[in-house]
């Protein structure tokens, strides 16, 4: 397992921003109502970060720090959306309960529930399943955070192959972890 210390500098921040950033933005994305809020919700997220990277300790497990933050944040939020006259626009009887269920449903998940040991396990064994070449895209891409180019040159393929390849990787995990929906995130 990788072990992160964001308070080191800039290149394990750079490098976990690059990497976490649209991931927890598609997260929060699901949960609030919002593109403008969900990347918002998360700028915040690393800008705390950044600002306090002397007092976070060293990180073992990356994704499930900042999916708890993301998780926590969004929660806020949603509750402060809940209370009368707090949106921006008024929400039909039907996106209240919309509202009110990802509230529920984003407080009843506990990531506590795993280990670091299981959660790396699941998703180490679903990318294992996968195809030997599509693994190895999406290693580069969602892991390594290189960009479809650098992928491309890397593996002397075309962009087309590299963006067929990691919807196939994409459709396949999605597969294998639907009954762990929250986990899913940390790959995509």
């Amino acid at each position: 397992m990788e072990q992160w210390l964001l308070g080191s500098g800039q290149d394990d921040y750079s490098k976990a921003y690059t990497i976490y950033f649209p991931k927890l933005v598609r997260f929060s994305e699901t949960y609030l109502l919002s593109e403008e809020d969900a990347e918002n919700l998360v700028q915040d997220i690393f800008l705390y970060l950044w600002e306090h990277k002397e007092q976070i300790p060293l990180l073992g497990n990356l994704n499930a720090y900042l999916f708890t933050m993301v998780k926590n944040r969004c929660i806020d939020f949603l509750r402060k959306q809940t209370r009368a006259g707090n949106t921006k626009l008024p929400l039909s009887e039907l996106e209240e309960k919309e509202l009110q269920f990802k509230l529920y449903s984003l407080q009843k998940f506990d990531e506590n529930h795993f280990s670091v040991a299981d959660i790396d396990t699941l998703i180490t064994q679903a990318i294992d399943s996968l195809p030997e070449r599509c693994r190895e895209i999406f290693i580069l891409s969602r892991m390594e955070g290189l960009r479809h180019k650098e992928i491309a040159e890397r593996l002397n393929i075309s962009i087309n192959t590299i963006e067929s390849q990691i919807a196939i990787a994409l459709k396949k995990l999605k597969v294998a972890l639907k009954d762990y929906a929250p986990l899913f995130v940390f790959i995509i």
